[in-house]
């Protein structure tokens, strides 16, 4: 069985620009950043920016075989992409909770998908 997550974190406000340039930064160094999915057991993950009246969000999607193996993982990571990925989250986003509560109802996936 595959663990699924969607979390919701307030963005600061003035720093959607300086999240949207990482998670670029991110997408030109995707070799490296695959390479600490092996460590954390995950299979996929996608963010996006939730533009509100109250301010920006960002919505974040993960797929692993263990969502607390892969939460453990990141944290102990020595990989130098996580250590920067930390640093960002902390300067852009409010803090660490989840500001919105999601109870999955169903996850399907092509059993073949490339």
């Amino acid at each position: 069985m595959v663990d699924v997550v969607l979390t919701k974190r307030k963005i600061k406000p003035g720093k959607t620009r300086r999240l949207k340039e990482w998670m670029a930064e991110i997408r030109s160094r995707e070799d490296e950043a695959v390479e600490t999915y092996e460590s954390e057991g995950m299979h996929s993950e996608s963010a996006f920016i939730e533009r509100t009246d109250e301010g920006d969000f960002l919505v974040y999607y993960m797929e692993s075989e263990d969502a607390r193996r892969a939460y453990e993982a990141f944290e102990n990571s020595t990989h130098e992409i996580d250590r920067e990925h930390k640093e960002v989250m902390e300067a852009t986003l409010e803090d660490e909770r989840s500001v919105g509560e999601y109870e999955l109802l169903y996850h399907l996936a092509h059993p073949n998908r490339p």
